[in-house]
């Protein structure tokens, strides 16, 4: 389990690689009037994503315990949006939903922890229906 733990990190640091790349590598006029290549269609948001859900569904085949999950999920769910770009704040809220199939493994004081701290991140008005349906799920393990 320690190693699908390093393989997510580490996939979301190949994230913000290929996001400084992206940078490094922009032209000024990238994204402007659909000329060039903007971040939004970049394909390391697919690359993270299609590697984010194989881990998760390696971690869920090895039944991890309520610690175990509930550092993935917190992996997951919190990250620093001011440290990202635009672009990848919208990935990494995307990528959320991937805490789902982790969520039953929580212990309910966990769960009940980790929904006090996200239902604080998001206000009630700024939610999107993956961050409602993460809410439900860790209030339902209660």
């Amino acid at each position: 389990m320690d190693e699908l733990m390093a393989a997510l990190k580490q996939a979301l640091a190949d994230y913000r690689q290929d996001l400084d790349n992206y940078e490094k590598k922009r032209k000024p006029t990238d994204g402007l009037l659909g000329f060039g290549h903007p971040l939004q269609n970049d394909p390391c948001h697919e690359r993270l994503d299609e590697r984010v859900e194989q881990l998760i569904g390696q971690m869920q085949g090895l039944s991890p315990s309520s610690q175990e999950a509930g550092q993935a999920v917190r992996l997951l769910l919190f990250h620093e949006d001011a440290a990202w770009p635009l672009a990848a704040q919208w990935m990494l809220r995307a990528l959320e939903r991937h805490a789902l199939p982790l969520i039953p493994f929580l212990a309910p004081d966990t769960a009940a922890q980790l929904q006090k701290e996200y239902a604080s991140r998001y206000k009630p008005w700024d939610r999107l229906p993956v961050q409602k349906q993460v809410l439900k799920a860790l209030k339902e393990q209660k």
